[in-house]
């Protein structure tokens, strides 16, 4: 939960602090806190005192509906939903790692020289290297803009510079592996980005494009400079794109959305006080992103861009045109 979120005016900010949630975190791990449909604070997922504390509760505040939470006015709303009508795009990042005999596969903590410890660290570490996952967004005029009024098999068409940049500056960020909140890059950070799609093929009910480009954020490659722990070159990833998108004719709609960016990575991976992390590795290193389309049958694929989308979806110009 947002720290921001839990400390803002207005119910919701009101209900996750009489919930006490404002104190507590959620993780992968299970660590969780567990609240009575009255915001009563009963205790951690993890601890088995969670159910016997919830028994001692009055009857009335164990059934459904003991406490009835009103909708939220427009005005009030502080997380912001998917634009109406709009595509929403689940967006996984992992690590990966280069053989010795340029073979890919998914990185270990032995493949990073800061990463250490005991089994508990180690353990900690492997977790941090599974895929992190966000949310794309991309408005209904956005979306529309892909679909060719009169398709023809072999016309290719440069997708619009907004949603480019998007993609370049919000989406393909290897530093938001870390967390799944945060802001963007800058628009002075791309240096290049292009995609272009290609009508595969048509037919009565549906169309298949392919997509291809490529995309650089951050610094110039420079080997000499690429060196760990706190080498001097900047930060800077690229990539090539390629993907498959399918559009149903009948019913107005795209059935499908893959992109992959199977893309490098190199330079500093500094915190906020400048200092080195543990995710940061000599020279040039494989680091991968996967787009398709959500669904839309579970609530996290409301989850706005950058986890706290008052940040970046209203904050950092993310539906603004380059």
């Amino acid at each position: 939960m947002p720290t921001w979120l839990c400390r803002s005016k207005g119910p919701e900010g009101e209900f996750l602090r009489s919930a006490g949630i404002d104190k507590r975190w959620v993780t992968s791990s299970g660590y969780m806190s567990c609240v009575s449909t009255t915001g009563k604070y009963l205790g951690d997922m993890a601890s088995a005192k969670v159910l016997e504390e919830f028994r001692k509760l009055p009857e009335a505040d164990r059934k459904p509906g003991a406490s009835a939470v009103p909708d939220l006015d427009p005005s009030e709303r502080l997380i912001p939903s998917p634009p109406a009508g709009g595509l929403v795009v689940k967006v996984h990042a992992r690590f990966l790692t280069r053989g010795d005999r340029g073979e890919v596969r998914y990185a270990k903590v032995d493949d990073f020289p800061l990463m250490g410890g005991g089994p508990e660290a180690v353990r900690r570490f492997q977790k941090f290297l599974e895929p992190n996952t966000e949310y794309m967004w991309l408005t209904e005029q956005e979306w529309k803009s892909l679909v060719p009024a009169n398709p023809v098999k072999g016309e290719r068409a440069t997708v619009a510079p907004a949603i480019v940049e998007r993609i370049a500056r919000f989406h393909l960020t290897p530093r938001r592996s870390m967390t799944s909140e945060g802001h963007g890059l800058g628009k002075k950070d791309v240096k290049t980005a292009g995609l272009t799609l290609v009508i595969d093929d048509v037919s009565a009910d549906r169309i298949r494009f392919g997509l291809e480009g490529f995309i650089h954020t951050g610094a110039a490659y420079d080997e000499a400079k690429a060196t760990s722990p706190n080498g001097p070159l900047g930060f800077g990833y690229e990539t090539a794109l390629h993907g498959i998108l399918e559009y149903d004719r009948t019913k107005g709609a795209f059935v499908r959305f893959d992109l992959a960016a199977p893309g490098d990575v190199w330079g500093r991976w500094p915190d906020a006080n400048g200092k080195t992390l543990f995710a940061e590795r000599p020279g040039r290193t494989p680091f991968a992103f996967a787009f398709e389309l959500a669904r839309g049958d579970s609530p996290a694929d409301r989850i706005p861009p950058g986890g706290n989308g008052a940040y970046v979806a209203e904050r950092t110009g993310y539906f603004s045109a380059p």
